[in-house]
């Protein structure tokens, strides 16, 4: 079985990559610095389009079925939105929302074709609840929220499973953006351990189940999101029937 990793070199991508290849997984791994802890290691900026797409085509082309795909490259700026680049706010968009789209589009076909795999991007509580210090990455969260859960009720009839992971606040390079140097310690305050996404994304995998929350140390986020959770859970099933 073959799982491709992006945003694999640190954090909850590396915590990942080392639970596939326990899970019996061939991990390909994939960050803008080459990552180290894959059974293949790739350096690549997924926010490129034509470099992504030569790379999937060399990847298909070498292991022709790819049974797992985690969409977990990402990164934040924060302040106000008056402040903020708008050339690092575009780049944050093709990182966050633009890449699982193009690894998507591009893994998809094979798996529909043979009726199985398994597509998974790590999103966040931001998609649900927007700071105004992290705007355009809570806006960014919040259309690959939108995306994924829609490809959850477009693939069902394929058997294709598509989930979403919703974390909190974890204790990776996150912050290591110079936007964060005075909120750094209000992070890391409420965060967890990304090992604990990880062991999320496994239950991804292995349920197919359309959004799994991972709280933060606050433990009272996930009531809240879990509330929208069950008008969504309706309305996306009735989705996915009436175009069955």
């Amino acid at each position: 079985m073959i799982a491709l990793v992006t945003g694999a070199s640190k954090g909850i991508g590396k915590a990942t990559v080392s639970l596939l290849k326990r899970e019996g997984y061939t991990v390909i791994a994939i960050s803008r610095t080459k990552p180290d802890s894959g059974d293949e290691n790739y350096a690549l900026d997924v926010a490129d389009k034509g470099k992504v797409l030569l790379f999937v085509k060399d990847i298909i082309s070498k292991y022709k079925d790819i049974d797992v795909l985690v969409n977990n490259a990402g990164f934040g700026i924060y302040g106000s939105f008056l402040e903020t680049s708008l050339e690092e706010e575009e780049y944050m968009v093709r990182t966050n929302l633009l890449a699982p789209i193009y690894f998507t589009k591009l893994i998809l076909p094979r798996m529909i074709s043979r009726r199985s795999g398994s597509i998974v991007n790590v999103v966040s509580e931001a998609a649900y609840v927007s700071s105004p210090t992290l705007l355009v990455y809570s806006a960014t969260k919040s259309a690959l929220a939108s995306f994924t859960n829609g490809l959850w009720a477009e693939m069902r009839k394929y058997g294709v499973k598509v989930s979403g992971i919703y974390p909190g606040p974890v204790k990776t390079n996150f912050t290591s953006h110079p936007s964060f140097k005075d909120a750094k310690d209000s992070f890391s305050r409420f965060s967890v351990e990304p090992e604990k996404v990880a062991r999320a994304v496994i239950k991804a995998i292995k349920t197919g189940k359309r959004e799994i929350y991972v709280p933060s140390k606050i433990f009272l986020d996930p009531y809240f999101l879990k509330f929208s959770y069950i008008m969504q859970s309706i309305t996306y099933r009735i989705v996915s029937k009436i175009f069955e």
